[in-house]
Formats: structure tokens, sequence, C-alpha cells
């Protein structure tokens, strides 16, 4: 008896282990004891989830390890080393990938075996690879987020967050209806993910504010409780996933709109300017607030069901706390002046309607990443405190006087991690651009031309949105946008019914946290799982082609002529190489 209470796990000094003792002549300790016994099927999966990360990272490079040796079979006149070129890129970015999806590494250690396998199969040389990691799209990134760390070490972001409550109330869905809103218009104008380095400390805020009150409110119940994670979950979601809605607003909203543009003058020399700044805003921002009333309502539901209804005296409080706010410090002013500066400089580098200041400097000399770096600058140089040359009188006063950001910050907020990963997705798309892959997959869809045209919208939007979660949005879009450019004139389609819904769709990478920098970034926070991201996030995914496809076959009629074949395509047609 002793020996099976001992196998049984009961502490020996337990009073549950007393009262087994003494009653251990009674049927009822053997049925007790029967049911603690462990069976072979849980034995098993236990043993399974101890070896399971084991498992993975042993078995899945040996399962793909056939595609080293395949030759490309859509290509007769490649190279036997071309088209091994393509497979191994392949073998690549499954193993990454399936690292990534069942998360057996960190995320972001997973994200440095593009150095490793790149050079090791010959996709790319180690130097290349790791020259991907810091690129000017990484350096807008961390400039964004030095400016988020600063808006957090001033606390502007608690003002900001009860501001934001003050306006919506403190019902759930229009909180989020609300973060979404400003976050797709900011993202409309300016870097999504300088938007979303912005928005996701706000967010943070307001969730931790709302748990609060929900939980020291006796009204809420059990159901309030039990809602508030998968309420902090969707919040911040909502925030990436409108970063990459707003950005398709606008032609300057996201590069891989500047792209499409880019290529269109380059395929078409004689386009008659039909698609611009203005009229792409006539086409695309009523797309843009369809899709975002869409992924609202797909959140809510998801997120948003058991959350704790609406409480007037949450709203009360929140004003209140609002109310009881000090002056803003001179801090506070300090930062909201540089963010303006950081906006306006991203604004009027290239507005698109007028000559931007951007001008003036050679190609590829000023980016958005330089504005981000020199406001980053201004931030570790300004003082945190109103400037009085009589105060400091010695030495010792001078180095008590702070910045508005310094490097004591950096080193604790900065999620450095998320840098590795946005490094490993640009270092992903190189390889997968440089080896021929795309090409491989984009150049198997010239067979499909005789399919009717919402049928091929459908095809291309949803092999670019696959593409896409691996790749950036712009490599996405300088791969596909001149090949669905070739296929839309080979059927006698209008170059934009294709080149728009697969730009749009270069977008739409909303399932993994390497996808775009805003998804990156709030995985980053901590407050999503991949799992969460991946569901709902393929779930939106599949509700936008469809609304797009939608919207490209009615209501796009009316802002673009759609309908008739154009002359210009007609014309480069025949001088352009297919």
């Amino acid at each position: 008896m002793s020996l099976s209470l001992h196998l049984s796990g009961w502490p020996e000094n337990s009073e549950s282990r007393q009262r087994m003792l003494e009653s251990s002549s009674s049927t009822n300790f053997v049925q007790h004891f029967v049911s603690r016994e462990v069976s072979n099927k849980e034995r098993l999966l236990c043993l399974f989830r101890r070896l399971r990360n084991g498992l993975v990272l042993v078995l899945t490079p040996l399962f793909f390890g056939q595609m080293l040796n395949w030759e490309g079979p859509f290509f007769s006149d490649n190279s036997h080393e071309s088209s091994l070129q393509e497979w191994k890129c392949a073998y690549c970015v499954c193993i990454i990938a399936i690292y990534w999806m069942s998360e057996v590494m960190p995320l972001a250690v997973t994200a440095m075996l593009p150095v490793v396998l790149f050079p090791l199969v010959g996709v790319l040389d180690a130097n290349t690879t790791a020259k991907e990691y810091m690129n000017d799209t990484n350096f807008l990134f961390i400039g964004g987020l030095i400016m988020a760390a600063a808006v957090e070490k001033c606390d502007l972001h608690e003002r900001v967050a009860l501001s934001v409550l003050r306006c919506v109330g403190s019902e759930p869905k229009w909180i989020m209806l609300g973060f979404m809103t400003v976050t797709a218009l900011l993202s409309s104008f300016i870097s999504n993910t300088a938007t979303t380095a912005m928005m996701v400390p706000i967010g943070q805020s307001v969730v931790q504010q709302l748990i609060s009150s929900f939980q020291h409110h006796p009204t809420n119940g059990e159901r309030g409780r039990l809602g508030c994670k998968k309420m902090a979950t969707g919040l911040v979601l909502s925030i990436c996933f409108a970063a990459n809605i707003g950005g398709t607003g606008t032609a300057t909203g996201t590069p891989s709109n500047l792209v499409m543009l880019g290529q269109l003058n380059a395929l078409f020399p004689k386009v008659d300017g039909s698609l611009n700044y203005v009229t792409w805003i006539f086409f695309a921002y009523p797309l843009m607030l369809l899709c975002l009333g869409v992924a609202w309502a797909t959140l809510v539901w998801f997120f948003l069901r058991d959350a704790p209804e609406k409480d007037e005296a949450v709203t009360e409080m929140l004003k209140t706390r609002y109310n009881e706010l000090p002056r803003m410090t001179y801090a506070e002013k300090s930062v909201f002046v540089c963010f303006c500066i950081l906006l306006s400089l991203w604004i009027f580098r290239n507005p698109g309607i007028v000559p931007g200041f951007g001008v003036f400097f050679k190609k590829g000399a000023y980016t958005d990443a330089t504005s981000a770096m020199i406001v980053a600058f201004l931030l570790f140089i300004l003082p945190s405190e109103k400037p009085d040359l009589a105060t400091y009188i010695k030495k010792e006063d001078l180095k008590k006087k702070g910045c508005l950001m310094d490097w004591k910050t950096m080193q604790e907020t900065f999620p450095w991690s998320v840098v590795l990963l946005l490094g490993g997705g640009f270092a992903l798309a190189a390889g997968v651009k440089e080896s021929g892959l795309s090409l491989l997959i984009g150049n198997s869809l010239s067979s499909i031309g005789h399919l009717p045209l919402w049928i091929l919208q459908l095809l291309t939007m949803f092999i670019a949105m696959i593409i896409t979660n691996i790749c950036s949005n712009t490599v996405t879009a300088s791969i596909f946008v001149p090949i669905v450019a070739t296929l839309a004139q080979k059927a006698g389609h209008h170059p934009f019914t294709l080149m728009l819904p697969t730009t749009l769709a270069s977008s739409f990478a909303f399932i993994f946290p390497v996808g775009t920098p805003p998804n990156a970034i709030v995985f980053g926070s901590g407050m999503v799982k991949v799992s969460d991201m991946a569901f709902v996030g393929g779930i939106i995914s599949m509700e936008l082609l469809v609304l797009t496809i939608l919207y490209m076959n009615s209501i796009a009629y009316l802002t673009l002529p759609l309908l008739e074949f154009p002359s210009w395509a007609v014309i480069a047609n025949s001088t352009m190489q297919t």
C-alpha cells in the first residue's frame, strides 16, 4: 500500500494521504487509485511532447532532403545548375517555414537560419545573405521603434490612450474599431511599420486600463475575466492588420504600390497616365475601408464574443483619469514635436500630388529610413527638461539632466529579436528572388490565360498572398506584377485588372509574424501567439480575397477604365519581350 501511495504522487504529510491510509481496506480506494493510473496512450503523448521539438528539428531536413536533387520541370531551356538552384531554395524555405510554424526554436533564432542554409546549399553566399539583415527597411523599423520607445518613456502614450478611450467609450468592439481606423488612416500616408510601432504601446496601455478596470469591477463577473486575454490578443492583432490594410489606400502607402506604378511605366512606355496618385485614392480608398470593416467584424467575432460588456462606470473612471492627468511636461511636448517632424518628413518627401523635397536628392540618397534616423538622433540629443543655462553651475548638474531617449532605455525595452526576425524575412526573400524560385512559380501561370477573368484574379491573388507571407510585399510585387501584366495582355484583358489586385494582395500578409514588419512588431509585444495570428489571419486573407475580386468586377469600373483593352497595351505588346 505504501508503495502504491508513493507511486500515486501524494505528499507524505498530506491530508489526502492520511485519509487513504485510514480507508485502505475499502473498495473506494481501489477505484480512486485506478483512476489515477496513467494509460499507455497518455504515456505516449507525454513522450511525444518531450521529443516533439527534437523530432521536428531532425526529421524536417530529412523529409525535404530529396528536393536538393530535383530539377525544375517547368523550363526545358534551363541549365541543370539553374534548375537545381530553384529547388535548393525551396528546400531552405520549407525548413524555415516548418520551424517558424512549429516554434521549435525562438523565432529570432530560426530567422538566422538563412545565414547557414543559403551558403551551404549554394543559393547565396554568406556575405550577401548577411547584408539583408540590416537593410534600409530595417533601419526604418529601428528608427520608428526608437520614436515609440521615447513616447513610452515620457508617458505620452498613456495620455493618448486615455484620450482615445474617452472618445470611443469602454466597449471593446468600439475601442478596436477606433484603433483600426486611426492605424489605417496613418498607414495610408506614412510607413505602416512606423505606424504600428507607434500604436502598439498605446494599445498595450489601453489593454492594461481595460483589464484593470474589468477585474476590479464586481458586475463583470467570471465572463469578463475569462474574456480579457482574448480581448487583449484581438486588440493588438487589429493594429497590425489595420496597418497592412491601410497601406493599400494610397500610392505611397506601401512600397508594393510604388513598385506597381514604377513597373507600369517600364512595361508600357506609352501608358496614358490614367493611374496616378489621385486616381489611386479614388480606386483604392473605398476598397480599403471595406476591407477594414470586414477585418474588424471578423476580429470581433473571434476575440470579443466573451469580452466584458460595456460598463459606464469604466467610461466615467477613464474620463476622470484623463482629467486628472497633469499638464503636459516638457519631455512630452518635445517628443510630440519630434513625432510631428517625423510625420512631416515622411509625408512631404514624395507626396505624389506635388513634388516633395526628395527631388533635391539623388535617387536613393534620401529614404524614409533617413527621416526616421534623423529624428532618432534628435531624441538622443534633445534634453528631457526645459534647458536653463543658469542652473548648470557644476559639471555634475549637467550630467544629471537626461535626454528624451537614452541607451539604457533602449537596452531594456527595444525588441532586438524582432530586428533579427525581420532580417531573416528579408534574407529569405532575397534567396527566393535570386535563385529563380519565384519565377518558377510565376511563369507556371502562363498556361491559364484562357480562364475567365475572375478565376485569373482569384489564382494570381491567392498565389501572391501565399508568397507575401514568406517574402516581403515589395519583393512579391516586383516578381508578380510583370508576370500578371503579360498574362493579362495575352488573355486580352486590361492590364490593371490583374496588376492591381495582385499588388493589393501582396499587402494582405496576415498569417506569419515575418510576413510584414507590422506583424513582427505586434508579435514582439508578447501578447499574440503564432497560432492566433495564423488562424484568424488566414480567414481574413480569404475574406479580403473574395471582397477584392467582387470590387474589381463592380465598383472599380466606376473609377478606372477597365472594360476596354487600352491602345497603349497593344503598342507595348509588340515590343515587349514575353
